[in-house]
């Protein structure tokens, strides 16, 4: 007896389809995945190799000096390196949790009713869609010493001016200025996930006797967990990688109060012209950042796939 006679008909049709449909899918997928190969896989790549090798742009030949790992070990041995990763991890901490915070209030006035709602919830986009370079020069003005608003604000009201990039004083202010631009951007994921919220559960919970704070903590924000993980995975990557705004308010400075790993790798190369070294960070960086975000992005699709089944 052959083997095709121990499988009915049906069932070498519906395989005979699947082979087809999954040879389909993969000719229409490989020439996207051949371009991301070209355009991601090939720097990466290169960037690697050089991250191996000792090239200074002011020392001409160096990119073919093969250092082995010698560029890591010193990087990972440099203070600047652990000041550096430092500051990433505070700003990233503490602006992601005011973010998380001030989106989960916002989304909840927004999800009420009241007059000119629209325009509010327009008002609130205007942050998240501009340029960070641009964010980044607009508070710089903001934060002038003599003839900022803030200062001028502070005066007028009878209080002292803050030296807002000052050396104590100018984490807190980049800070402030990723909440603002980033904060709506938590609001707009949590408010779509209220407006998710199961009403006809809501109702009967009041029905029972919960009053608002018991709705909120027992059915709204269970439900919105989901959508905080999701805000704060794609934010915890982004924040980590911020450079430009940083950049253009205070250049890392004063001192390394505010140098990221991003404006670290930044001075390495177009300071210091260290190719190797920089590469190097990169990767590193790289590293660093899989091992903060991979536990919550892991857990965000576990926690897809187990309500999918």
């Amino acid at each position: 007896m052959t083997i095709s006679q121990t499988i009915p008909g049906d069932a070498v049709a519906v395989r005979r389809r699947r082979r087809i449909r999954i040879s389909t899918v993969v000719w229409f997928t490989l020439p996207a995945a051949a371009i991301m190969l070209l355009v991601l896989g090939v720097p990466l790549v290169y960037s690697f190799y050089y991250s191996l090798t000792g090239w200074s742009l002011v020392i001409p030949g160096s990119d073919q000096d093969f250092i082995g790992l010698l560029n890591y070990t010193d990087v990972l041995r440099s203070s600047e390196f652990w000041a550096a990763i430092r500051v990433t991890l505070i700003y990233a901490v503490v602006a992601v949790s005011l973010e998380c915070a001030l989106g989960i209030l916002f989304a909840v006035l927004l999800n009420l009713e009241f007059f000119g709602r629209g325009l509010f919830r327009s008002l609130m986009l205007i942050p998240m869609v501009i340029t960070p370079a641009v964010v980044g020069i607009f508070w710089k003005l903001l934060y002038e010493q003599d003839s900022g608003v803030f200062n001028y604000l502070l005066v007028t009201l009878g209080l002292e001016a803050v030296p807002w990039l000052s050396l104590t004083v100018a984490l807190a202010s980049v800070i402030i200025m990723d909440v603002w631009q980033s904060t709506p951007f938590f609001t707009l994921i949590i408010l779509a996930g209220l407006q998710s919220l199961d009403r006809d559960t809501v109702s009967a919970a009041q029905a029972d006797g919960a009053n608002a704070l018991q709705v909120f903590r027992y059915l709204t924000l269970p439900h919105l967990v989901p959508y905080i993980m999701i805000a704060a995975a794609f934010r915890i990557i982004g924040v980590m990688a911020d450079f430009d705004k940083i950049f253009l308010l205070t250049l890392g400075g004063p001192g390394n109060v505010t140098t990221t790993l991003s404006v670290y790798a930044y001075n390495t190369g177009f300071k210091v012209f260290d190719i190797g070294r920089t590469t190097a960070i990169s990767w590193i960086y790289v590293v660093f950042v899989l091992a903060i975000s991979a536990p919550l992005i892991w857990r965000l699709f576990r926690g897809a796939s187990v309500n999918r089944h």
